[in-house]
């Protein structure tokens, strides 16, 4: 059951699904929200260290019947240079409470997985824009950032991710490093729902025309893989300057 609090200060809408809305006010606690009823409820304080900065899905699973919201926490590089992998609590509504899990596949022997901002739940799975980085770097260059879309299965509390189509990416020519890239040919992404299926939605900076979107769709998901077909693009499309969700 959801308590009441007289007062949530300036918040913002992290995610929804079933009718239950996860906000973070101004402070770090995160709330969830049902406005059916008007009852709102303040989730525990965070178990994990301080952090450097910290990612959050919410949604349903339905295995387990209950709602979740996973927060991913990234740690600065340590006095080695190595960046440290991300730590995972997930929170559970019917015990009320955050537990540490692994942070399976968030890392490689030589690189980190992290999710940036979080796109949508959908179908028991949550949705974020986000990049695999090099461990052995002392700061969080863009160059040697690799994005790619990374998903979270609510039910086997696994993470999956699944690099953007190959057009997305333009690499430096000669680059010793495989995940070295000069830009992302895209911005201002977006995971959306296109009739029913994932799709990506974004802003092409190179194109010919002052406005141009493209949509890819997400063919033989299966939860883990699948890959993209470009479905359409818009050129031009006049004073839009942003995606809106």
């Amino acid at each position: 059951r959801f308590i009441g609090l007289e007062d949530v200060e300036s918040p913002s809408i992290l995610g929804h699904g079933n009718g239950i809305v996860c906000l973070s006010p101004c402070s770090d606690n995160l709330v969830l929200c049902n406005p059916a009823i008007k009852e709102i409820k303040l989730l525990p304080k965070s178990g994990l260290p301080d952090w450097w900065g910290c990612a959050v899905g919410f949604g349903y699973d339905p295995k387990s019947k209950d709602y979740k919201v996973s927060r991913i926490a990234s740690y600065q590089a340590e006095i080695d240079g190595l960046i440290p992998p991300p730590r995972v609590e997930i929170y559970t509504l019917s015990t009320d409470s955050w537990r540490e899990i692994r942070n399976n596949y968030l890392e490689t022997d030589t690189t980190c997985f992290f999710p940036d901002y979080f796109q949508m739940y959908f179908q028991g799975i949550c949705y974020w824009v986000g990049y695999e980085q090099p461990k052995q770097s002392v700061e969080y260059e863009d160059e040697e950032q690799k994005p790619m879309v990374i998903f979270f299965d609510m039910g086997d509390e696994i993470f999956h991710n699944l690099l953007f189509p190959d057009s997305f990416y333009m690499y430096e020519e000669g680059s010793s490093y495989a995940y070295e890239m000069s830009y992302l040919m895209y911005c201002d992404l977006r995971i959306i729902l296109w009739n029913g299926s994932i799709a990506l939605f974004g802003f092409n900076r190179f194109s010919a025309f002052p406005d141009s979107y493209g949509v890819w769709v997400l063919d033989g998901f299966d939860g883990a893989k699948g890959s993209w077909t470009k479905h359409l693009t818009f050129e031009p499309l006049g004073g839009i300057k942003r995606v809106l969700e």
